[in-house]
Formats: structure tokens, C-alpha cells, sequence
């Protein structure tokens, strides 16, 4: 049996190799589509609202998702004192904000997350330019041999 590998790079009607064979890509249906659904638009928003005043209320939940979306949560700012020497100084002093009622424990959860992945961000970073510098040292080490 042919080893297939082989006989695909010698193959006359392959691609060279590195190069696309459709450069630009494949074809979209992205405005065909959408000027299909514009044409539909006044039917589907008259059969919404027909829905609507016949008590359909899958209808509602439609006009009701997409003409009137329910915004979306977001945290309120909070002000407090904190230890920033370290991450566990750090972490009780959020504690310490939740308990005094300065800051609610949802909130404060997500501060002390916030901090930890900050926290692993920056060890990260550190092993790093650790790494470095021992893959530094390791090179000129082995310059200096004769």
C-alpha cells in the first residue's frame, strides 16, 4: 500500500504548498441572509403583534426579549480602607469592609477573586523573568566552557 503522504505532495493537482487555494476565503451568506430576514421583518412583527392581542404569550416574551431587554447587572462602586502589603493583609481587610456593612459579602467576594487572579497574574510574571534569568545564566555557563 502507497504510503499517502508521499503521494499527495507529488500529486499534479495539489496546492503549492503555503499557499491558499481559495485566498479569499469562502463565500459569505451573511448579506443574503440578512436581506432575507429584512423582507420578513414586517411580517414577523405583524404576526408578533397579532400574537400579542390574541394573548400569546410566547409573543410577549418575544417582543419583550428583543424591544425591551432587561439590562444587565452591574456592580456598584465601593470606597473602604485596605491593607494592600499583601494578599492575605489584603483579603482580611475585605473581611473586615463586609463585617463593618461598608461593602455587601457579593461584592466582597468578588473583590478578594479579583485579587487573587491578580495575585497569580503577577506570580506568573515573576517566574517568568525567573526563568529568564536562569536560562540567562545557564547560557553563559555553557560559554564559558573551553
Amino acid at each position: 500500500m502507497p504510503d499517502s503522504r508521499k503521494e499527495q505532495g507529488k500529486h499534479p493537482t495539489r496546492w503549492t504548498k503555503g499557499k491558499s487555494g481559495n485566498p479569499n476565503g469562502r463565500p459569505g451568506k451573511g448579506a443574503e441572509i440578512r436581506r432575507k430576514l429584512m423582507e420578513l421583518t414586517p411580517d414577523a412583527m405583524k404576526a408578533i403583534e397579532d400574537g400579542i392581542k390574541s394573548g400569546d404569550t410566547a409573543c410577549l416574551k418575544i417582543w419583550a426579549d428583543r424591544c425591551d431587554p432587561v439590562s444587565k447587572a452591574t456592580l456598584p462602586t465601593v470606597e473602604f480602607l485596605a491593607d494592600t502589603t499583601d494578599l492575605t493583609r489584603f483579603s482580611l481587610s475585605v473581611l473586615a469592609a463586609i463585617s463593618k456593612g461598608e461593602v455587601s459579602p457579593d461584592i466582597g467576594s468578588h473583590i478578594i477573586n479579583a485579587a487573587a487572579s491578580a495575585a497569580r497574574v503577577a506570580e506568573i510574571d515573576q517566574m517568568k523573568r525567573e526563568l529568564e534569568e536562569l536560562q540567562k545564566q545557564v547560557e553563559e555557563m555553557l560559554n564559558e566552557r573551553p
